[in-house]
């Protein structure tokens, strides 16, 4: 349902009614959608919550909203909307940023951590800069081109079409501003900083340059408490294309934790 958050009107999700909670961030311009199938499997055990974040899917806001920091605080108002006190917290692609930044503002709100296809560099390179410049001129064609570098092993292409659906809803301004957020997000010196159970979740299939396997093994490596899973046969998208896997990562480390 739309609910009224920081006088935005922001596109939200819930289901399930377990005693423990997990939020879903989606990656820069993907909604909610992105964790709709992890979502189902675990609303048997869990609450889960998504939204689409500002600047993307239905959640439609002013360019100066697009910004990391507001992108956080967000964050904070969609756990004040639900009632969320705790909750696991899942961030995908660029929006791990988002996650481990809560993490470490609200130790006592967030329990534990799930990082998937997670950068820890998002300085502009000139790919990046191709890629957003790609966005804003030629949008069809480089999301055609991303979506086919996202899910290699989507052998049927379903999955690619509803991919593209998520992004397309977004268009290519708003998913240009939306890359552009982050150009000046710093990861790397707060990483040690993040003290809660963590499971990094990356894709072996993963092409982008920014979620690269040594991204991935820095974030486990650096964060005190986390546990690196690799997914052999999943591009950048496994919540998407592996779900089932997705889902076995996050209870092996966390379901059994009753304080989470």
């Amino acid at each position: 349902m739309f609910r009224e958050i920081h006088g935005q009107t922001v596109n939200t999700v819930s289901f399930g009614s377990g005693d423990r909670v997990l939020v879903g961030v989606s990656g820069a311009f993907g909604t909610w959608e992105v964790w709709q199938q992890p979502f189902e499997l675990l609303s048997p055990r869990w609450q889960t919550i998504g939204y689409d974040h500002f600047g993307v899917g239905e959640t439609r806001v002013p360019p100066e909203l697009v910004t990391f920091e507001h992108q956080v605080l967000l964050l904070d108002g969609i756990l004040e909307a639900f009632g969320v006190d705790r909750c696991v917290l899942a961030g995908d692609s660029n929006n791990t940023a988002v996650a481990l930044e809560a993490a470490r503002r609200w130790p006592d709100r967030i329990t534990a951590l799930v990082l998937v296809s997670g950068a820890v560099d998002f300085a502009p390179t000139e790919d990046v800069i191709r890629f957003v410049k790609g966005l804003r001129s030629a949008f069809e064609a480089t999301l055609d081109v991303f979506v086919d570098l996202c899910m290699p092993e989507d052998a049927s292409g379903h999955l690619r079409a509803w991919l593209r659906d998520i992004i397309a809803r977004t268009g290519g301004e708003r998913a240009a501003q939306l890359v552009e957020s982050f150009y000046r997000v710093e990861v790397r010196g707060k990483l040690a900083m993040v003290d809660v159970p963590t499971v990094v979740v990356h894709g072996a299939l993963d092409a982008l340059p920014m979620s690269t396997l040594s991204a991935a093994e820095e974030l486990a490596r650096t964060i005190p408490k986390a546990d690196l899973v690799v997914l052999p046969d999943a591009g950048h998208v496994p919540t998407l294309s592996r779900p089932e896997a997705v889902v076995g990562a996050i209870e092996k480390l966390l379901g059994s934790r009753d304080s989470l």
